[in-house]
């Protein structure tokens, strides 16, 4: 597959380094602003927004009369602006400089978000370069996109992680704002396919972590892709700050994570089912 770079921009928050679980090896993960998902339990909600924006800790925050709103001139340090501009030739330059870290541990890029296929010209621009170059990539997504630009992107990228949040339409709706129609159709379909992936869930209690949920999970597993592999991400609540640095009020906040008795629940439903099921961390 051939595209025509040029040199797209696209808008990104922050690039982790040396990351262990966002794909085969030793990573450079790349995250872009902006998610069509609207999670009840995100706990990154600074990726939500498309936009750069403005967070503010208030602990820091000296109340000077001379405050512009500019991270640059905040004498506490208070602010922080959240994304940037950077054209993919940009972003290739910056994350290559890993380059040595990847081929020690079979390792690459990984583009994460937010929803890194919310910026479709820039994914695939930045992929293009990757493949040019013989950078290993992998794409974490919702898989909420049209099945055009899936098809595009399974040439380009190596390793996909994806979730499966809920598997009935009503229930995805409440909890994401979106329905799991296009998402489904396009998680089958790379099922189906002979790409390497991982399938993951984050259990949220109270809100899909019921016994109903699991078992259409198992079973959409084993009917595309038996032995396929399944993560189960326990849900946690560190994000719950950055919500209150950005001025808005977190949506789960009487959820807790869940106890090692749910975790188990879960696996052990789970593993009816002829796939191989992980907890977070690969145990």
């Amino acid at each position: 597959m051939t595209l025509v770079s040029t040199n797209e921009r696209g808008i990104i928050y922050k690039i982790a380094r040396y990351a262990l679980h966002d794909g085969p090896g030793i990573r450079t993960t790349v995250f872009l602003k902006g998610c069509p998902l609207r999670c009840l339990w995100c706990c990154s909600p600074e990726s939500q927004s498309g936009e750069p924006e403005l967070a503010k800790r208030e602990e820091l925050c000296l109340t000077c009369s001379v405050c512009t709103g500019e991270p640059e001139t905040c004498p506490g340090g208070a602010l922080e602006r959240i994304g940037r501009e950077v054209t993919a030739q940009a972003l290739l330059k910056e994350v290559e400089r890993d380059r040595p870290f990847w081929r020690r541990s079979g390792g690459g890029v990984t583009l994460s978000g937010g929803e890194p296929l919310f910026q479709p010209q820039f994914v695939k621009e930045f992929l293009q370069r990757c493949r040019e170059r013989h950078i290993h990539t992998a794409i974490e997504s919702s898989l909420f996109c049209k099945r055009e630009l899936l098809e595009e992107l399974m040439d380009l990228v190596d390793y996909f992680q994806f979730d499966l949040k809920a598997m009935d339409r009503e229930q995805h709706l409440r909890l994401t704002g979106l329905d799991n129609r296009v998402i489904l159709d396009n998680a089958a379909t790379l099922l189906r396919s002979a790409k390497s992936l991982l399938t993951r869930i984050p259990l949220v209690p109270g809100c899909n972590d019921g016994e109903p949920n699991l078992r259409k999970l198992g079973a959409f597993l084993e009917r595309h892709r038996p032995g396929a592999f399944l993560e189960i991400l326990p849900y946690h609540r560190m994000g719950v700050g950055r919500y209150e640095e950005l001025g808005r009020a977190y949506p789960l906040p009487d959820t807790l994570p869940p106890t090692k008795e749910e975790m188990e629940r879960a696996l052990k439903i789970l593993r009816e089912y002829p796939i191989r099921v992980i907890n977070e961390g690969g145990r």
